[in-house]
């Protein structure tokens, strides 16, 4: 007697990705018409790509520094196999960002995965990529849809927008026509939900349930969106993975404006329409030479410019004045070690003295009371650094938005706390680990780098997968099967903890949040935790 043949989930998801081939061996294509012209993606099994896109023109020459313009339409069909380039940025060794070496100012551009090209109207997942504003593309591996898209039946969009000063360099001064200057990479964000609002229907989605999400600088940019008012209506849901709502203060904006009056004086030019004939080339050029030579100004980030940000998004989150929409945050239990490995700011080697005194800029005499909680939880000094700063700069930010937007709309917080085995660096549980497990990655060569081989990683991917689809689908991230997650609040602080064990937990490392008294670390003396050694 034969034994009958069991198909794991992961095993059929696998075989669903299996390029479907056309008679003459290469996979087979599909056709969309958008509101632009017909593009020509390629089926992977059960699952439709569509890449490089274009959302708006190419923002150079004079269109450098202002806000997306609508993409030209075109005749016949236009090809969308390949991803667009990456937009301008310095390549550099970090190992949680790959595949950025094609650069081009023609990139803003965006990619579809969709089960079927039909009328099914299935939620839309919507991507923004991470890196601090100055670097990352949706061309990095671990950002592939297909198994997200495959595992939910949810349509996943992945996008490009401009990065440093191409994104974030004020020039409001020289008139009406560079007001938005210092956020065009936000407008940029906002200009492609807006193709997705008009065009995602054609490709199996629903327009009114589109859920942003992001990490880190991309977390941070949900966060500006759900303040904005140039994005209403345009999504229903957002996720926050590592990142609060955030943005230069008005007295920042000024710190902004030198930092770019600096750099037109590196480029030599006393005018936009002067750096607007510059090549790319030159501007990166001119970006690192700025960044080398002027690191007390900071970097090129989104600001109160008093238009597209009229005030602070963090409050206007807080204080239920965004958008109402249901919303997930969550970090990583260890977010600094990313910073301490990946790129090795010398945070496990701050001297004692120095952590006690900048404690005490923060908290005053409760400084030695922390030191002391986290000497006893973390008797290693530098896991003891490192949990100070995660909890300052990502951690005790995220619970207070959650305790704060939580009175005006529904909030779902999560911790992760899976840690790397990597063979390479004690990644820990850093910043950036729980993205492959997210987009169902973590079998790629370059994600095991950073997250390991852990048995675990599969199940665990699917939970958080299962999750995030739950979520996109009814605003609630409980999956079919898993353990119900209720809504954040101050007195139950019930938490998912994605990890060993994937449950629902109250108050996790309720310790560590007690210490500091119930506040809010300002984030500016917060950052100098990790940054001044």
């Amino acid at each position: 007697m034969h034994e009958s043949i069991r198909i794991t989930a992961a095993a059929f998801l696998w075989l669903s990705l299996i390029p479907a081939f056309a008679s003459n061996g290469e996979p087979a294509r599909v056709r969309v018409a958008t509101a632009q012209g017909i593009v020509e993606g390629e089926t992977l099994g059960r699952i439709a790509v569509f890449r490089g896109i274009p959302y708006a023109l190419p923002p150079s020459g004079a269109r450098r520094f202002k806000p997306a313009e609508p993409p030209a339409s075109w005749a016949g069909i236009r090809p969308a196999i390949d991803m667009s380039a990456a937009c301008p940025q310095s390549v550099d060794g970090d190992i949680t960002e790959n595949n950025s070496a094609v650069i081009s100012e023609d990139c803003l551009a965006l990619n579809v995965w969709t089960p079927r090209v039909d009328a099914k109207k299935r939620p839309v997942l919507f991507w923004i990529h991470g890196g601090a504003y100055v670097v990352g593309s949706s061309r990095n591996t671990w950002y592939d849809g297909a198994h997200l898209a495959a595992r939910g039946d949810v349509v996943v969009v992945t996008i490009n927008y401009r990065l440093g000063a191409w994104g974030f360099l004020s020039l409001s001064w020289f008139g009406p026509e560079y007001r938005d200057s210092a956020n065009v990479g936000l407008l940029d964000e906002i200009a492609a939900l807006g193709w997705v609002r008009k065009n995602i229907g054609r490709f199996g989605g629903d327009p009114d349930r589109v859920t942003i999400f992001g990490e880190s600088a991309g977390a941070s940019s949900v966060g500006a969106l759900l303040a904005m008012p140039a994005s209403e209506g345009l999504f229903s849901r957002a996720i926050l993975e590592s990142g609060i709502p955030s943005a230069r203060t008005v007295e920042g904006f000024d710190k902004q404006n030198r930092l770019a009056k600096q750099f037109l004086e590196i480029a030599g030019v006393r005018s936009p329409s002067e750096l607007e004939s510059k090549s790319m080339a030159e501007l990166l050029h001119f970006q690192q030479t700025l960044f080398t030579t002027h690191g007390d100004l900071g970097t090129f980030v989104p600001s109160i410019d008093g238009h597209s940000i009229p005030e602070q998004p963090f409050a206007v989150v807080a204080e239920g004045r965004g958008h109402r929409v249901p919303i997930m945050i969550g970090t990583t239990a260890e977010e600094m070690r990313y910073f301490s490995t990946v790129e090795d700011l010398g945070l496990e080697r701050k001297p004692r003295a120095l952590l006690l005194e900048q404690l005490s800029a923060i908290v005053g005499e409760r400084a030695q009371a922390v030191l002391n909680t986290y000497q006893t939880l973390y008797p290693k000094w530098g896991d003891t650094v490192v949990q100070v700063a995660s909890d300052l700069i990502m951690r005790l930010p995220s619970i207070r938005m959650a305790e704060s937007a939580g009175a005006h709309q529904p909030v779902f917080m999560y911790l992760f706390t899976y840690r790397s085995n990597s063979i390479y660096q004690n990644y820990g549980s850093a910043h950036a680990m729980e993205l492959p497990f997210v987009f169902g990655t973590v079998d790629a060569p370059e994600a095991i780098a950073f997250t390991g081989r852990d048995p675990i990683r599969h199940e665990l991917s699917e939970k958080m997968m299962d999750a995030w689809v739950a979520f996109a689908r009814t605003g609630n991230p409980t999956a079919a099967n898993a353990p119900a997650w209720p809504a954040y609040d101050a007195i139950a602080r019930q938490t998912m903890e994605f990890g060993p064990r994937s449950e629902v937990v109250s108050d996790p490392l309720g310790e560590q949040r007690k210490i500091w008294g119930g506040i809010m670390p300002p984030t500016e003396k917060a950052w100098k935790v990790m940054l001044v050694n």
